[in-house]
């Protein structure tokens, strides 16, 4: 009933605009530019980071079994809780990061770029209101002549200006620190190149850790908690390990002496100390740990009782021995200070049909053995011990990328907040009484409370040309 009585009435139904339906493709870009998907994404991430500072990456599993009941370790090893920076969820978050914040950039660079290539060179009514700053007087004179001589003013306090001439008006406009506008872009440039970066070096390149022995030589590492291993292309020999430590024994420098051996020759040779690696075909060499490889052995020199050396001894924690036409000697204990004598090392002899004979040899004191009225005396030189050198084995392609990142960061935020965009305005205007109204107007992007010292400076100049 209602649609007749407003056909018979002559009422036509208003027209109702039929809602923009946005297309699969404006619904992703408008997803990605979301400063909402920004803010979840950093806070994913923040939490992410220190969920890895807190569980430590990369050890053994038996490590992590020593940690985490059985389930625990299951369920966090199947989410990459311990390689989690390898993980691909955080690479996928890495990947949306950078794709959001490159998007957002995208899209709201051409509008900024659009102010500063056309900025308001005319102060207008509208504008005015807009600015805390401004100064209004009347001169005598023609609009021309007070042109000439506020530009000249401006030019000499603050910069160049460009003219504008509309309705009779002469309009003024100068700025400085353009470029400020630039800085928080730079920024965004700068973060996305470091976590290019950061996914380039996760997808090719690798972190492991492997112990050396002196004398021996790797061509493959361990990476990823020790769950596979990477070729290196090449061997890594360590030469020798050295240790110095203080009078009291804790270690004073260590240093590996460490040769690259490729096509079976020596190609590079150097001794790498903390914080000084060893470096080839990127892939860096950091001396990180050091320890013992296998037991100690007692270096005990063997002669006759005439002085005429026999041969040298390594015994190993009893390890029998032979020495020629004589028996089998055994080292079965150790003591660093015995009786009070100093390094002490108990032996077994046993001799062809007669009883095990046991003594102790003090370290560098072959006389005393000689008072056994034997017919070998026995000269203990100390305990000798093969170390291995522990180094830690990185090649990060995307290093570099990540530096460019860090220093374009420091320009961007150098550019933004050292930097103000400054803008000045003087309109010269003809009024009823024949006298011409100066506005002088400015403002400033940041740091406005310097800029106000600024502009009654540039009042100063301007009005110092009327005198």
């Amino acid at each position: 009933m209602e649609a007749v009585s407003e056909v018979r009435t002559g009422q036509v139904p208003p027209v109702v605009p039929a809602k923009h339906t946005p297309s699969p493709m404006d619904r992703w870009w408008n997803f990605f530019i979301s400063v909402k998907l920004a803010i979840v994404t950093l806070i994913v991430l923040a939490a992410t980071s220190i969920l890895g500072t807190i569980i430590e990456q990369n050890l053994p599993p038996a490590k992590y079994h020593q940690i985490y009941e059985d389930w625990a370790f299951a369920l966090m090893n199947r989410i990459n809780l311990f390689d989690m920076y390898h993980s691909w969820w955080f690479l996928a978050l890495l990947v949306l990061f950078t794709v959001n914040l490159t998007c957002c950039t995208i899209d709201r660079f051409p509008k900024m770029l659009k102010t500063v290539r056309n900025p308001r060179t005319k102060l207008d009514g509208s504008l005015e209101k807009t600015l805390s700053l401004s100064d209004r007087w009347k001169k005598k004179g023609t609009i021309s002549d007070w042109a000439a001589k506020y530009s000249w003013a401006l030019s000499a306090a603050f910069a160049r200006p460009k003219v504008t001439e509309e309705g009779g008006e002469v309009h003024l406009y100068a700025e400085t620190g353009v470029a400020s506008r630039f800085g928080v872009y730079v920024t965004h440039l700068s973060i996305v190149i470091i976590f290019i970066g950061a996914i380039l070096g996760n997808v090719a390149g690798f972190k492991g850790y492997v112990n050396i022995p002196e004398g021996e030589s790797v061509s493959r590492v361990p990476v990823r908690g020790g769950s596979r291993t990477q070729d290196l292309g090449f061997t890594v020999r360590c030469n020798s390990f050295s240790l110095e430590t203080y009078p009291g024994g804790q270690p004073k420098a260590y240093m590996s002496d460490l040769s690259v051996i490729e096509g079976g020759r020596e190609v590079l040779r150097k001794t790498i100390v903390v914080n000084d690696p060893l470096q080839y075909k990127g892939i860096w060499f950091y001396q990180s740990s050091y320890g013992q490889t296998g037991g100690a052995t007692a270096q005990v020199a063997v002669s006759r009782k005439d002085g005429t050396p026999i041969g040298a001894l390594a015994l190993a924690a009893n390890e029998p021995v032979p020495v020629d036409g004589y028996g089998i000697v055994r080292g079965v204990n150790y003591e660093e200070n015995f009786q009070g004598n100093g390094p002490a090392l108990q032996v077994v002899v046993e001799k062809p049909g007669k009883p095990a004979e046991n003594f102790w040899l003090f370290q560098g004191r072959a006389d005393l053995d000689r008072q056994r009225n034997d017919s070998v005396v026995f000269s203990f030189g100390g305990l000798a011990s093969k170390r291995f050198t522990g180094l830690q084995v990185a090649r990060d392609p995307g290093v570099n990328v990540v530096w460019l990142g860090c220093a374009l960061m420091v320009i961007g935020i150098s550019m933004a907040f050292f930097l103000s965009h400054q803008r000045v305005w003087i309109r010269l205007a003809r009024r009823q009484d024949g006298r011409v109204e100066v506005v002088l107007a400015g403002s400033a992007s940041r740091n406005r409370i310097a800029f106000e010292k600024k502009f009654e400076k540039i009042q100063t100049s301007v009005k110092a040309v009327e005198k």
